[in-house]
């Protein structure tokens, strides 16, 4: 992976912000700074466990930081094949962890090599073992004269510490972070494609999983699975989307909706996987019906898609989200049978599903009203969820790698109509 590349993207619009450097203490921003994660991750603290430290000054180091007791990881981590960057570690006390690895163990034999990478690390460690991670970055900036400049914080609670113990000049990074994660580099670039393939299989395996008689729960069991198998996190609680919830009338819904009767024929399948590979968010959603349609439900499909093309049309770079997701202007639009329930919307994709260079908070309506421009290397989904009831709805999503004169489609399952029989 390219860190040295994002290093100096984030450096760049740390200049440009005025600011001396950003501490990042949020799990996603460390991954991307330097590809380190946890298992303890996926424990979801409300505190954080590591952090980085990403001077505006090249010439100041990078600096990680850790509790000691993982420092095994992260010769464990290049071992795997997923190297992490760093120039200086700084490490803390994690519970009573850490005193337990320093204990002396008469019996454990350390490989020579294991031996001899442990100690080109150590030889990057600065300071002592603070007694806990607040601590550990108070002294890297206390020491690095960093404490009466203004430092960027993904995590304004340890902003705020830090101002209350040392008087911190501090501002919020969210904004420099979203818009350095937005543009992407080669090797991401390399690894949204290799989920793009993945992504196409998920799709491929839940529909071989349709059919009349089968449950949707069981389906998203086999489906969970096979994410599993294939290297994706599926998102807890339910890896895939459905269609809407069935009492007496189908009633389409937005997002999850759960359905644990047997399949009878007649039921329109949304399948949107939720889940991670390899740390990037695959986004591809298309429609099954169970059985044979009716004709009116392929022209509403059919609909939507000739709307999805003349959105795809519109991505490029320069162009304006906003402008990409008008549909007044389309004719397709009117032959829906409720046009305003036709959801459209461009964002950003990464590490997580809405990584939109927006200010916060971005999930807000002038999200979508304003938008924001297109730049190549961008990875931007398209969403086109129409929620008619009369037929029930039309979903279709891919995700495009914008380059400097258009984009590509990471996904290759067409956007047809499915019909499992």
């Amino acid at each position: 992976m390219d860190y040295a590349l994002k290093i100096a993207q984030l450096r760049s619009r740390l200049t440009q912000a005025g600011s001396a450097g950003a501490m990042l203490t949020t799990t996603d921003n460390i991954l991307y700074a330097t590809g380190f994660s946890s298992v303890m991750d996926g424990w979801h603290l409300i505190e954080p466990i590591a952090a980085v430290f990403v001077p505006t000054n090249a010439e100041e180091p990078v600096t990680l930081f850790m509790p000691e007791a993982s420092l095994v990881s992260l010769i464990t981590s290049e071992r795997g094949g997923h190297p992490v960057f760093y120039e200086r570690i700084r490490t803390y006390d994690m519970l009573n962890f850490c005193e337990t690895a320093r204990g002396h163990d008469a019996h454990l034999d350390l490989p020579d090599d294991l031996t001899a990478e442990l100690s080109s690390i150590t030889q990057l460690i600065e300071g002592q073992c603070a007694e806990n991670i607040m601590l550990a970055l108070k002294h890297c900036l206390e020491e690095r004269g960093f404490t009466d400049q203004v430092i960027m914080f993904d995590d304004l609670r340890v902003a705020t510490r830090l101002a209350e113990s040392n008087g911190q000049r501090w501002q919020d990074a969210l904004d420099v972070m979203l818009a350095t994660r937005a543009v992407k580099t080669p090797a991401e670039i390399a690894l949204l494609k290799e989920s793009g393939v993945v992504a196409d299989k998920i799709i491929a395996h839940t529909v071989s999983q349709l059919g009349v008689g089968k449950s949707w729960s069981n389906v998203e069991k086999s489906v969970a699975k096979f994410m599993i198998d294939e290297g994706v996190d599926p998102l807890p609680g339910s890896p895939m989307l459905f269609g809407g919830a069935y009492d007496l009338v189908f009633r389409s819904d937005l997002f999850r909706t759960p359905y644990d009767r047997p399949f009878e024929g007649g039921e329109i399948a949304i399948m949107e996987t939720q889940g991670r590979y390899r740390g990037f968010w695959i986004d591809i959603n298309r429609t099954a019906y169970i059985g044979t349609p009716p004709q009116a439900y392929r022209d509403q499909h059919a609909c939507v898609k000739a709307i999805y093309t003349t959105l795809v049309e519109r991505l490029k770079p320069g162009a304006n989200t906003a402008q990409i997701c008008r549909i007044d202007n389309i004719p397709e639009t009117k032959r829906l049978g409720a046009p305003d329930k036709l959801l459209v919307v461009a964002h950003s994709v990464g590490h997580v599903p809405l990584e939109s260079p927006v200010a916060y908070p971005g999930t807000g309506w002038h999200a979508a009203r304003d938008g924001f421009d297109v730049k190549p290397g961008m990875a931007i989904s398209i969403d086109c969820l129409y929620f008619g009831s009369e037929l029930g709805p039309s979903h279709m999503e891919n995700v495009f790698i914008v380059t400097e004169t258009g984009s590509y489609s990471l996904y290759q399952t067409p956007l047809d109509l499915i019909e499992v029989t």
